[in-house]
């Protein structure tokens, strides 16, 4: 037996096995959309760095490896 909580809305269920609630760990298709969507509005996210500037991607693209070695000639 499985006990949970949607985490959405908060409701308790209980099932006999996933196959019962297709929308685990949500309590229904409704739940599972809503944090979809908030997931895309972007009110979800995993912390991390911020993203690069795209202007400093496209230098970094531009650059051979070699141009990054150290000149070891002196």
């Amino acid at each position: 037996m499985i006990q949970g909580r949607c985490p959405t809305c908060s409701k308790g269920y209980t099932i006999n096995a996933l196959a019962d609630l297709p929308s685990f760990p949500f309590c229904t298709d409704r739940c599972r959309l809503i944090d979809l969507g908030r997931w895309i509005d972007g009110v979800h996210a995993i912390p991390g760095r911020p993203a690069d500037d795209s202007s400093e991607s496209d230098q970094d693209e531009s650059q051979s490896p070699s141009d990054n070695v150290p000149d070891e000639s002196n």
